[in-house]
């Protein structure tokens, strides 16, 4: 019988969208505040949604060794970090929401079984990941109200 579980990670870190081809009005233009020096911060909040069959005990996986998996591999190196420099794929692409999704989705993908990466920049923000080489998805959550009779 198989089971998704899920495990909650959170780290703190700033990014700056800029791209060194363009030029500053240029990156202003394109990316607005986001691109201003010297960047900006978030509490980012991560899923990861794994999945396996249940062993003898009724668990698909120890979560406290994929606790230590998710640190080694993610957290510890995001943490307090600037994510334009703390990832060399970030040298090449922006760090939004979507890619970083997908890099952890690489470095994670290795050590778990995984289902899908979700990953909340704010609450009403996420991007989710799942492989295969698909697009990550990008979520915003709005408020709508309206009075009826």
């Amino acid at each position: 019988m198989q089971c998704i579980i899920n495990r909650r990670a959170q780290f703190s870190a700033s990014h700056r969208y800029w791209l060194s081809e363009l030029s500053e009005t240029e990156n202003l233009e394109k990316f607005g505040a986001c691109a201003k020096f010297p960047g900006h911060g978030h509490n980012y909040v991560l899923f990861v949604s794994m999945i396996g069959e249940l062993d003898e005990y009724g668990m698909v996986l120890n979560l406290s060794d994929v606790k230590h998996v998710i640190k080694k591999e993610v957290t510890s190196q995001l943490d307090y970090s600037f994510l334009n420099d703390a990832w060399s794929e970030f040298q090449e692409t922006l760090p939004t929401s979507e890619n970083i999704a997908r890099v952890i989705w690489q470095k994670l993908a290795p050590h778990l079984p995984l289902v899908k990466v979700q990953l909340f920049e704010h609450p009403e923000l996420w991007a989710e990941y799942m492989g295969n080489g698909m697009e990550a998805y990008l979520s915003v959550s709005t408020h709508f109200s309206a009075a009826h009779r």
